[in-house]
């Protein structure tokens, strides 16, 4: 039993170097309660438990994971017992449908289970009976090996670990073997002597390998050779394959795939979301932007103490806001908010450090902390701002000032390759407005209206030859905030409004609310951005946001005149005071008739003589309305399947029928964030079904909601998706 136990301890270390890397590329919580299952099967095969006591703990735990993890229920409740089995039927019809990319989250984690439940037990075999581990060794190694090589896991550490375990479990086998084929009595004593030997010159050489030196890899990297034998791209290919999303300084090449990082960057304690502006660029290349060549890089010293001044307007000094900044990768410049006053600093700054101050790029407005003739990297620092609040009468004037001149011919700046029809495309779209804020705006909103797609999955880069703008305008309309942000940039200067591309952080999750009105923000790589400002004449550079998905924070006071409006409104108004006292003396009279004019003193005494059955009334009101409340999650969407059963789906009742969705989710616990797209939300909602129904409403929405499109809808597929999500939401 000792030595059965001793190899399962190392079986479960060896499984736990499978199951780690599985749990942090699929980005897949709960390892812990994984693990303990691991460990329930291996203590189950030790004390060789009858199968069926065996077979009940082990669904009995999944069937508890299963419940805690995709619901709210308890397993000893019939609710619990019934969410299991329509997973279990829904699954099972999927299955036997052939439409296996259907089956839902909590059955693939019961495969996972089962698979993890039949590997075990494989493990116990070659233990028990072949005393043998070798293809299993031989498969782990093979496993960490390929994760290590094609993917962002590091195996290092893992495979000298599974190299040791395994070397370790092949002693001890080969010892256990050779007892069993000589078929020898031995004592314990006399095991222990042939066994330490092994595990001194294992642990010896393993010693040895880690403290000598090692040489350089002999072989080459073979991932670009595989990428290119599979028309993924080569060893010079720059910009293409699948990256890592964060802030860079490089982007003279744009383009290609990235995916998710969660790696947080800094945290800012304020009274809301920011976009916070890093650097802006005005060179583009066709393939991407460079910082401008028209003007060598120039920089301005301020005192730290002193307003920053830049080319952003701000907002009045009464509304100043105070955020503080944390840093948890350590960057050498300044996160920006809109309407940037004054960088603070610890006093301490001070003591050490004599010229304390800010440099600023005056290309690309970066803003660096300095001090002894050096830039700084601040751990903490706090930032003055005052958002800037735009009158809506001066954006839409007619500009008084000329945009062609020198000072903004870097941000007029087109390559001379660019093809023709983008400067037609960005004509046809300002063709209605008048002003530059009305072409501003008609550009902004182009891309939700005419069929574009954020994504961050198969993002073409463009060939040799190819414009990057044109290629996403005119050939895949697939993006993100690149993509958009570029395209928008080109298509402004195309129609002689200045603009220049503006890079940074956005957004950010609450962590902490508990300092009052200000709340802790955390920033990650996933919230890396870019976005355009525009200069709008008579008013200055005005942020915009084109990328779908994403909300413009820019603050606009409606100032125009409404005079003619105003106008009716009175009319209205000198109406409606002669309409309601003649409606109330009509109600009044009839009152009187009906009851009396006592009757609230009737009402007050009926109260005060029957108080406990008045008291006993409102109560069971009182508790029913929390009844209610409570439980909606199981009532409302009922409620609103009913209200649209016998409702024709168009595309008037469409955005109604989305909001109500969108409710019963939240309901059930799937909300949307305030700063999370539509399109990635869809693919949370979907991945927690294990459908597609999410993807193809939203897609819908975003193009013919935003677009004011209506073709080739089918509404009747539709409403079934939409019934079908409200369903699966309630159960």
């Amino acid at each position: 039993m000792i030595e059965l136990s001793l190899y399962y301890i190392v079986i479960f270390f060896i499984l736990q170097e499978w199951l780690l890397p599985i749990m942090d590329l699929t980005k897949t919580g709960h390892v812990e309660l994984i693990l303990a299952f691991i460990g329930i099967c291996l203590v189950i095969s030790l004390f060789n438990i009858h199968f069926i006591i065996s077979w009940i703990v082990k669904l009995i735990y999944i069937a508890w994971f299963i419940i805690t993890v995709y619901s709210d229920l308890s397993l000893f409740s019939y609710d619990g017992i019934g969410f299991l089995l329509y997973e279990m039927q829904f699954n099972l019809i999927t299955i036997f449908s052939g439409k296996w990319l259907e089956i839902t989250d909590p059955f693939r984690t019961f495969l996972f289970f089962v698979l993890i439940w039949m590997l075990i037990y494989l493990i116990h075999y070659w233990i028990t009976i072949r005393k043998s581990i070798f293809y299993f060794l031989i498969l782990t190694i093979f496993f960490i090996a390929t994760l290590d090589t094609f993917t962002e896991y590091d195996g290092s550490y893992a495979m000298v670990k599974v190299v040791l375990l395994g070397l370790l479990m092949t002693a001890f086998l080969f010892v256990k073997r050779l007892i069993t084929q000589t078929n020898v009595s031995i004592q314990w004593h006399r095991y222990l002597n042939l066994i330490i030997p092994s595990i001194l010159v294992i642990g010896l050489a393993s010693v040895l390998g880690i403290i000598l030196p090692k040489s350089e890899p002999q072989w080459p990297d073979p991932v670009p050779y595989i990428k290119a034998a599979t028309g993924q791209g080569g060893e010079n290919d720059e910009g293409e394959g699948i990256s890592k999303v964060g802030y860079g300084t490089n982007d003279s090449r744009l383009g290609g795939s990235f995916v998710p990082d969660d790696k947080v960057v800094f945290r800012a304690l304020t009274e809301s979301k920011q976009y916070w502006r890093v650097e802006t660029k005005d060179f583009y290349t066709s393939k991407g932007w460079e910082q401008s060549i028209y003007t060598p890089t120039e920089s301005t010293y301020m005192n730290m103490r002193e307003e920053i001044e830049y080319s952003l307007p701000k907002g009045p000094e009464e509304e100043t806001q105070v955020a503080y900044i944390r840093q948890v990768v350590p960057f050498d410049f300044i996160f920006q908010p809109y309407g940037l006053k004054r960088v603070n600093v610890d006093e301490s700054i001070y003591d050490m450090h004599n010229n304390v101050g800010i440099i600023m790029n005056t290309s690309t407005e970066k803003l660096y902390p300095y001090a002894d003739n050096r830039i700084l990297e601040l751990e903490s620092y706090s930032v003055e701002f005052s958002e800037p609040t735009y009158l809506y009468s001066q954006l839409q004037a007619q500009p008084t000032e000329q945009l062609d001149t020198q000072d903004f011919e870097r941000y007029l700046q087109l390559p001379e390759e660019l093809p023709e029809r983008v400067v037609q495309l960005a004509n046809d779209i300002v063709k209605d407005s008048k002003t530059p804020y009305q072409k501003a705006r008609a550009i902004e909103t182009y891309f939700s209206r005419n069929g574009f797609k954020y994504d961050t999955q198969d993002v073409a880069v463009p060939e040799v030859d190819q414009d990057y703008v044109d290629q996403f305008l005119f050939e895949t309309k697939i993006g993100y905030c690149d993509n958009f942000s570029t395209s928008m940039v080109v298509l402004l200067r195309s129609v002689g409004i200045p603009a220049r591309w503006v890079k940074g952080f956005v957004g950010g999750e609450v962590v902490d609310s508990s300092e009052g009105d200000l709340k802790t923000y955390e920033i990650t790589n996933n919230n890396a951005h870019s976005w355009v400002e525009a200069y709008i004449p008579n008013v200055g550079w005005v942020n915009f946001e084109p990328t779908i998905g994403f909300a413009n924070m820019r603050s606009i006071e409606y100032d125009v005149d409404t005079a003619n409006e105003d106008e009716e409104f009175v009319l209205e108004e000198d109406q409606a005071p002669e309409e309601q006292n003649q409606e109330l003396e009509e109600t009044q009279a009839s009152s009187n008739q009906t009851n009396g004019p006592n009757f609230f003193v009737r009402l007050i005494d009926l109260i005060n003589k029957n108080h406990i059955i008045f008291i006993v009334i409102n109560l069971s009101i009182l508790v029913a309305g929390l009844l209610l409340l409570f439980s909606r999650r199981k009532w409302l969407p009922k409620v609103y399947i009913q209200m649209n059963r016998k409702k024709v789906m168009d595309e008037s009742s469409f955005e109604t029928m989305f909001t109500q969705l969108l409710r019963v989710l939240e309901l059930r616990g799937i909300k949307r964030q305030k700063d999370q797209t539509l399109h990635s939300f869809a693919k949370v909602v979907d991945d927690t079904f294990g459908t597609e129904e999410m993807s193809k409403i939203t897609y819908v929405y975003e193009q013919y909601i935003y677009g004011n499109e209506s073709q080739h809808i089918d509404f009747g597929k539709l409403k079934e998706s939409w019934e079908y999500l409200i369903n699966r939401s309630s159960s």
